[in-house]
């Protein structure tokens, strides 16, 4: 049986007798039910992971005894990020979470003219909040020991004029020539745009690529949103990163 990870965003370290943080605690007591005496790892997000056994649980806590330390990581060798114009939630969340799945380091969510989405301050945070649960929880699936850094969202227009010297950026433009078998030498430090349900604008796509963009498309079809983006990511890791066949 897989032991269940947890993010435990505390000091950890070996011998240690930690109360599980409430988060912790909801999940791997009220949830999945654990009993003292099973097991358990816990990441801070520092790298490398600790393995512990609960040692007591209660009505409303619960105390881990930390025995061993795993620095092993298993972060891509790509700095990859994911520009993601807003979809629809249900999209959204999967967009990221396969994506922190699939090795990004970070992830900026992009407020693009076929974006639909309230832009007040509360609503913002919330999911800000939302996003970091889900980065989470791909990371304790998937065995990362760090979370990806989550931006606050962007217009188009704004991030356009904050583009970083050095990072290569790639944009899906199904009306593209350029496919993935003609790039080549691609930097370590990527960034892969990927639009909304209804795609990019004639302008969005004209601006990304006055702007030093490479336009790429994947083939004849035309994908989903949250398709396109973890079929990306996924070709780029297994032609420059850490996934093999």
């Amino acid at each position: 049986m897989r032991i269940p990870r947890f993010y435990c965003p505390t000091e950890l370290k070996l011998e240690q007798t930690l109360a599980l943080p409430e988060e912790v605690f909801r999940h791997a007591i009220q949830v999945l039910r654990l009993q003292v005496g099973e097991a358990l790892i816990l990441f801070n997000g520092t790298g490398g992971e600790y393995s512990g056994q609960l040692v007591s649980v209660s009505k409303r806590s619960a105390a881990v005894e930390l025995h061993s330390f795993e620095s092993n990581s298993k972060e891509s060798p790509l700095e990859l990020t994911l520009a993601q114009a807003l979809l629809k939630p249900d999209k959204m969340d999967f967009a990221l979470q396969k994506a922190v799945e699939l090795g990004i380091s970070s992830f900026q969510p992009l407020i693009t003219q076929r974006s639909v989405i309230r832009t007040d301050k509360d609503k913002i945070e919330k999911k800000l909040q939302h996003w970091q649960a889900v980065a989470i929880g791909a990371c304790e699936q998937c065995g990362r020991t760090k979370i990806p850094l989550i931006h606050s969202p962007k217009t188009l227009n704004t991030y356009l004029t904050e583009l970083v010297t050095g990072t290569e950026y790639l944009i899906l433009a199904p009306e593209s020539t350029q496919s993935f078998k003609q790039l080549s030498g691609l930097a370590t430090q990527l960034t892969v745009l990927i639009g909304p349900e209804g795609g990019f604008t004639e302008e969005e796509l004209t601006a990304c690529i006055k702007a030093g963009m490479q336009g790429l498309r994947l083939g004849s079809r035309i994908l989903r949103a949250e398709t396109a983006s973890t079929s990306v990511l996924a070709i780029i890791q297994l032609l420059h990163g850490d996934l093999g066949i």
